[in-house]
């Protein structure tokens, strides 16, 4: 079989959002004899020969192999699980220009990161779970044009100032702010977000009644919060997103 991305040590991954659209599958399991001579170096030549165009790695880069990242040009996709990317490494990031989907988890990626990442101009989808940015390095994002899908979290996310940032990203399609507590008054500035189709809120700390009011100017929205639907989302699993 021939691999098409990444460190491949567990199934192939899940689409970004659970209940959006499926996104096209750009990752082949290896065989079991494959998986033996897997690393990180490897999957690199192979997306710099253009056998490749994901890498996904399990285990942390090492500092050789962040570097042999830099310009790689062909790399759609980058999921690190174990990233550990700090706003230095996101340097390296910022050379990836043909870059459309970023998962960084456990990566501590503040401000200055967030912007030299919108150097990937063609990003679409972005997954910093465990930032260390605020709200001016989500505002930053605003320099990409294509990003759909957003899911974000942070010790120094909090309030609706956060939901400020996002609001200048209308071209977001799905949304998932992870413990951010927005309040009742960040999901009020949520509304303006025109496009959105799925909205994904944990510990987001809103009442009833702002659900209520925000379910009446969103009404095409499907809704998550705390991993679970609201019992007023109209659409449920059976939300069906425009093209």
């Amino acid at each position: 079989m021939r691999i098409a991305a990444g460190l491949v040590l567990a199934a192939a991954l899940a689409s970004l959002f659970g209940c959006g659209p499926p996104r096209s599958k750009s990752i082949i399991e290896p065989t079991a004899g494959q998986a033996a001579r897997l690393d990180v170096g490897f999957h690199i030549d192979a997306v710099r020969v253009g056998e490749a165009h994901a890498i996904v790695a399990a285990a942390p880069p090492t500092d050789a192999e962040w570097e042999s990242l830099r310009g790689l040009t062909g790399l759609r996709e980058l999921v690190l699980e174990q990233g550990r990317a700090d706003d230095g490494r996101a340097e390296i990031l910022a050379t990836l220009t043909g870059l459309e989907r970023l998962v960084l988890r456990n990566s501590p990626l503040g401000d200055a990161g967030f912007q030299s990442i919108t150097r990937c101009r063609v990003l679409r989808d972005l997954n910093v779970p465990q930032a260390a940015c605020t709200a001016a390095g989500v505002r930053a994002l605003a320099a990409l044009p294509h990003l759909r899908s957003l899911r974000l979290g942070g010790a120094h996310l909090t309030g609706p100032d956060v939901c400020e940032a996002i609001a200048s990203l209308p071209q977001l399609r799905s949304l998932h702010l992870i413990d951010i507590p927005i309040g009742d008054d960040g999901l009020a500035v949520l509304e303006r977000l025109p496009g959105l189709w799925n909205l994904y809120l944990d510990g987001a700390g809103v009442s009833d009644e702002a659900w209520e009011r925000y379910f009446q100017a969103c009404p095409r929205v499907h809704v998550h919060i705390d991993q679970a639907h609201h019992d007023r989302d109209p659409h449920g699993h059976l939300h069906e997103q425009a093209p």
